[in-house]
C-alpha cells in the first residue's frame, strides 16, 4: 500500500444528494418536533409539513415516525445508494476505499454536535426506541461489511477468499472508531480527518504485522 493518500472520492452525483438532503431534513423535523413536544403527540403530518415535504414524500424515505426519529436511519443504504457510494471509491487503495465509503456514508451525520446531541436525548427520554435502534444497528452493520467485503474482493492483494467478514468487520471497525473519535472534536476538518485516518490505519496494520 502506498504511504500518501490521494485526494478524496469525489462527492455523490446531484441526485443521490438530493434524496440524502431530504432524508436528513425529514429526520431532522422529526427529532425536533418529539423534543419539542413528545413521541405519541407527533403526527407524520407534522414531520412532513416541518421538513417541507408531503406525507407521500415521507414514506418514500421512512417506513415510520420512530424510524425518522432515531437519526441513523437518515443513513441511506438501499442497494442503489451502496453501489453508488462504491462506484465513488472504485480503483482506491483499500484503506483509502473503506475511509471514503464511510465519510460518504455517515460523514455528515458525524460532523454535526447538535444532530449527535439529539440522537443521544431521543433515545435517553423515549427508552422504547432502543430496540428499535438496536435492530437498524444491525442493518447498517450488516450492509457496511458487505459493501467493505466488495472492495476487498476486487482489490487484487486480497481477492474474493480473503474478503471474509471477520476481516471487513475489522477494518470498517477501525475507521468507525477513528470516525467517533474525530467526532469529539468540533471543528475537525473532513480532509484532515480522512488523511489522519488512512495514515493512522496503515501504520496500525504496518505494526501488528512486525509484531
Amino acid at each position: 500500500m502506498s504511504d500518501t493518500a490521494s485526494a478524496p472520492a469525489p462527492a455523490l452525483g446531484l441526485r443521490d444528494r438530493k434524496r440524502l438532503e431530504t432524508r436528513r431534513r425529514i429526520a431532522r423535523a422529526a427529532r425536533s418536533l418529539v423534543l419539542e413536544q413528545d413521541l405519541e403527540r407527533t403526527t407524520i403530518e407534522q414531520i412532513a409539513a416541518r421538513a417541507d415535504v408531503s406525507p407521500r414524500t415521507f414514506f418514500n424515505y421512512f417506513a415510520s415516525k420512530e424510524d425518522a426519529v432515531l437519526g441513523h436511519t437518515e443513513v441511506d443504504l438501499s442497494p442503489e445508494a451502496l453501489d453508488a457510494h462504491l462506484a465513488a471509491v472504485s480503483g482506491r487503495p483499500v484503506v483509502e476505499a473503506v475511509v471514503d465509503l464511510a465519510f460518504l456514508v455517515f460523514g455528515e451525520s458525524f460532523g454535526d454536535e447538535r444532530e449527535r446531541t439529539d440522537r443521544k436525548e431521543v433515545i435517553v427520554r423515549f427508552p422504547q426506541l432502543v430496540r428499535r435502534q438496536v435492530a437498524r444497528m444491525t442493518t447498517v452493520a450488516e450492509a457496511m461489511t458487505g459493501a467493505v467485503r466488495t472492495i476487498l474482493a476486487r482489490d487484487p492483494a486480497w481477492g474474493p477468499e480473503a474478503a471474509t467478514p471477520e476481516a471487513a468487520e475489522m477494518l470498517l471497525g477501525m475507521c468507525m472508531t477513528g470516525l467517533r473519535s474525530a467526532a469529539r472534536h468540533e471543528g475537525s476538518d473532513p480532509v484532515e480527518v480522512r488523511a489522519r485516518l488512512v495514515a493512522t490505519i496503515r501504520d496500525t496494520a504496518t505494526r501488528l504485522d512486525a509484531a
